[in-house]
């Protein structure tokens, strides 16, 4: 019976692992900066926005999502919901490394309360 069971589980785990991984062989998945965050200082966040707001089309970027009173259905995270997408995860890097946003981002991080994240988009596999 442990046999069995320790046999199932690899055979699932494979199947994930194939599922997952099939997607990166033609489809480059999208890269995206989520920021989770609350406004402390208002000034300093009008100073970020002011600075940060046209810079993501420069790095292929789009705003998706942009949302000072976000919804919360679980948890406790903060007000402020934003979403970058970027042709990929290294486009969002180049992004929030660059010069310009570094420069933005003293404004963001001195007036506010939260995260960042950058992470890969899911590509679902070929049918």
């Amino acid at each position: 019976m442990k046999k069995l069971a320790i046999g199932a589980a690899a055979a699932a785990a494979v199947t994930i692992a194939l599922a997952v991984t099939g997607y990166a062989q033609d489809t480059q998945p999208p890269g995206y900066m989520i920021a989770n965050y609350t406004i402390k200082e208002q000034a300093g966040y009008n100073k970020y926005m002011q600075e940060a707001g046209p810079l993501a089309p420069k790095f292929g970027g789009k705003i998706i999502v942009f949302n000072l009173n976000a919804t919360a259905v679980e948890g406790e995270p903060k007000k402020v919901m934003a979403i970058a997408e970027f042709p990929s995860v290294a486009d969002a890097q180049r992004f929030y490394n660059s010069q310009e946003y570094t420069a933005a981002r003293k404004f963001r991080v001195a007036s506010t309360e939260g995260s960042v994240i950058i992470t890969e988009g899911f590509v679902p596999a070929k049918q």
